[in-house]
């Protein structure tokens, strides 16, 4: 095996041996650069995946992956040069020269499948396909190569000490800081890597910091973390924003490719993760939404949150029309919410909800002050059962005691009850559930996670997470990559998303007047737009359905919550001019959909016949208003 000495800066003698790793097929065990994955292929693969071990450190070994072509000046080292990929290995030796893998700090020995080339961390035993054997290299590695075995010594040496591994890092090249920083969440303990972070959000100035600024100026996508970093340290120091803006810098959030861990705009990213991790809450129960123009709604949803233990909301925004910007600013300075306005370039495939949700859970600081975070639109609530008297933290700390970090509540779907036009007065009194749906809705811990779906969290660091229902029972495998999760096995009993799809006529035209989150970009200039002729037979079909009103029982507290909120300095003349946009804008809408039924002949001729009848029933209302 091939093996050089190196002499530490304290005179100490290690030795680094470079091998390849052969499987039990004879292939070569092969790690992508860019995305992570390990993989296994023939000898003639033109990528170079080497295995780096020290003296100082047995039973560790480190993958680095390159295309063989290491750089002989320090140029070609710069920010954004070249840089090979890193991962790192637990070795367990076996009889005859062979070794077991596992990834480092992992549970599981890597299996290499046989045919497909896939390598899985899945074995709890060794048998065959398990077991490996390194061979050395047939060339001296060159200098540049030698050069990082002995600057990863010393990150080897000092892998205890938060000081000493910022030290180490820092003399890297930097085209190789940004990989060796998301290594990082591999390669320290749990406890180091808190600590490690919270080097990046101490004091602005100093050695320390001067460091940490020049690794994170190393990213490809500096900008967005060390502005997470930036707000982290402010608010520990004790400021406050209840208005803030989640401008067209962060658009990119917006776009699922560039959330992913192996995406350049992720490098950093799990450094941070690991500081909000850090921040200990104080408080139980947060509420995540995105809003445009439901500002009708907005007074009864917080009541009726307020109600069940939410104590803050985090309402993201974005191109507004109805109003409900002076109402959001009025209840952002009287502390009821924290507002963010969402608006930016509005690109076209851009997701605003995935955007707003990824920028709340990785640069709003203030929402780490709360356990668990809850996401719900403005046209659901939850509702608990009476035996915790409709409070959710109770339940909340129920699963939590069970080993919960993320708990799902399954959909009640609430229909029109025959209702063809907005009227003052609560949707918990207005509309009837007709059936329950197995989609979820997720609370989750809050600092545990960097993202969301509407559906369920999001995490760089783990695709599997301890996911419990409501009533305690498992949800599904917990893997936040599988889309069945997305759905319950049964519906939940201890708390339900009351999900108000379908409200009267034209709320339900006004829903889709606002733009649908589809992919087709912000609907900038409001206008009736809809992708599937389905919406037009599902209100028509359901629009009649009978069913009970289980949100009443708290009408009355709902109905106070909102007195409270109109007593709060122009809150009130901000409903009202909310309530009388709704009512000029939606007819124009209404009867937009109406010209539409003429002209898509994808809507089937009876549908047409009762959605037009609806409209003329509803043109005799609104006319007598």
């Amino acid at each position: 095996m091939a093996s050089f000495q190196l002499r530490m800066d304290n005179g100490a003698r290690v030795t680094c041996r470079v091998a390849k790793i052969v499987t039990d097929h004879q292939t070569l065990l092969d790690l992508d650069p860019d995305t992570q994955v390990l993989a296994h292929r023939s000898a003639d693969f033109s990528r170079e995946t080497l295995a780096l071990s020290w003296s100082s450190a047995p039973g560790f070994t480190l993958l680095v992956a390159s295309d063989g072509a290491w750089p002989e000046t320090p140029s070609e080292t710069g920010r954004g040069g070249w840089s090979p990929g890193f991962t790192p290995l637990s070795v367990v030796s076996l009889p005859d020269g062979k070794v077991a893998l596992k990834r480092y700090r992992g549970a599981f020995f890597l299996r290499a499948e046989i045919d497909t080339g896939c390598i899985y961390a899945d074995c709890q035993v060794i048998s065959g396909w398990e077991r490996f054997v390194q061979v050395p290299v047939g060339v001296m590695p060159g200098s540049c190569l030698q050069d990082f075995a002995l600057q990863f010594a010393a990150l080897l040496a000092g892998r205890d000490e938060p000081l000493l591994v910022l030290k180490a890092l820092a003399s890297f090249p930097v085209s190789f800081q940004p990989r060796l920083l998301d290594m990082l969440g591999d390669f320290l303990g749990p406890d180091v890597l808190k600590s490690f972070a919270g080097l990046f959000t101490s004091a602005p100035e100093g050695s320390v910091a001067q460091r940490c600024s020049a690794l994170l100026a190393s990213l490809p996508a500096s900008g967005w973390i060390a502005d997470g970093f930036r707000r982290l340290r402010e608010w520990q120091s004790g400021s406050y924003f209840p208005f803030q803006s989640a401008g067209a810098c962060y658009d990119f959030l917006g776009f699922q490719e560039n959330t992913r861990r192996d995406s350049p705009y992720s490098h950093g990213a799990r450094l941070l993760s690991a500081a909000r991790r850090n921040i200990a809450p104080r408080k139980a129960l947060a509420l995540l939404a995105t809003a445009r123009d439901e500002g009708v709604y907005l007074l009864e949803w917080i009541a009726h949150h307020r109600r069940i233990g939410v104590e803050q909301f985090f309402i993201y925004t974005n191109d507004l029309t109805d109003g409900s910007d002076v109402l959001l600013r009025c209840l952002a300075d009287a502390g009821e919410i924290i507002w963010i306005d969402n608006s930016g370039a509005s690109p076209e495939r851009i997701n605003m909800q995935d955007k707003a949700y990824h920028h709340a859970l990785m640069i709003l600081p203030e929402i780490l002050d709360y356990r668990w975070c809850l996401v719900v639109d403005l046209d659901e609530v939850v509702l608990p059962v009476a035996e915790v008297d409709y409070c959710l933290p109770l339940l909340l700390e129920a699963r939590e005691r069970e080993g919960a970090e993320a708990v799902a509540m399954s959909w009640r779907v609430f229909n029109s009850n025959g209702h063809l036009t907005w009227a003052p007065g609560l949707s918990a009194e207005r509309f009837v559930a007709t059936e329950t749906h197995p989609l979820i809705k997720t609370a989750f811990r809050t600092n545990l996670f960097s993202g969301a779906s509407a559906h369920h969290p999001l995490s760089r660091d783990r695709d599997v997470v301890t996911y419990m229902t409501i009533d305690g029972e498992r949800q599904k495998n917990g893997d936040l990559a599988d889309h069945d999760t997305n759905f319950a096995a049964r519906p939940t009993v201890n708390a339900s998303i009351c999900h108000y799809h379908v409200r009267s006529l034209e709320e339900y035209v006004w829903k889709f007047a606002r733009g649908e989150n589809d992919g087709s970009g912000v609907l900038k200039q409001k206008h009736f737009r809809y992708n599937n002729p389905g919406i037009f037979d599902l209100f028509t079909t359901r629009f009649e359905a009978a069913g009970d009103q289980p949100v009443r029982v708290l009408s009355e507290d709902i109905h106070r919550g909102i007195r409270r909120l109109l007593g709060l300095p122009g809150v009130a003349e901000a409903q009202v001019e909310i309530e009388r946009r709704f009512q000029s804008q939606s007819l124009a809408f209404v009867e937009q959909s109406a010209r539409i039924m003429q002209q898509d002949d994808r809507i089937a001729a009876d549908v047409r016949e009762k959605w037009c009848a609806l409209v003329d029933e509803w043109r005799v209302l609104r006319a007598a208003e």
